[in-house]
């Protein structure tokens, strides 16, 4: 490489440069010296790709809140009331959970609740 191709070159990468500011598409890249704070989607995606519970995500979230790794707007409580509508339909008794109504869950997840068709089944699960 000689003196005349790095002159070059620089003027081309100038250019490039210059290309880049005048392109409204072009999104400024993060420094490198200031932290990516994180929004409520980048923490969504990270408790699901590490697959954690909600204990273990409300405790990475309070971890990263008191980090200051979060942005303002994020909550660190994020979880739906999904199962609330359904509490009631299940009991526990000697550390087995049971479903106590099967036609009002099926009624709640608007199907037909036609116990004829049912098939027995056992279903076994742990939580570690």
């Amino acid at each position: 490489m000689t003196l005349s191709d790095s002159e070059s070159s620089d003027e081309d990468s100038g250019q490039a440069n210059k290309n880049m500011d005048c392109d409204p598409t072009f999104a400024e890249a993060i420094s490198p010296n200031e932290p990516h704070l994180l929004t409520q989607g980048d923490l969504n995606d990270i408790v699901r790709c590490l697959n954690l519970s909600k204990k273990q995500a409300d405790l990475l979230g309070s971890r990263l809140n008191g980090w200051n790794l979060l942005r303002q707007d994020t909550n660190v409580c994020f979880y739906c009331g999904r199962h609330e509508e359904f509490k009631d339909f299940f009991s526990q008794e000697d550390g087995i959970v049971f479903c106590n109504d099967v036609c009002s869950v099926m009624e709640v997840r608007g199907h037909a609740c036609n116990p004829d068709q049912w098939r027995s089944f056992i279903d076994s699960s742990k939580l570690a």
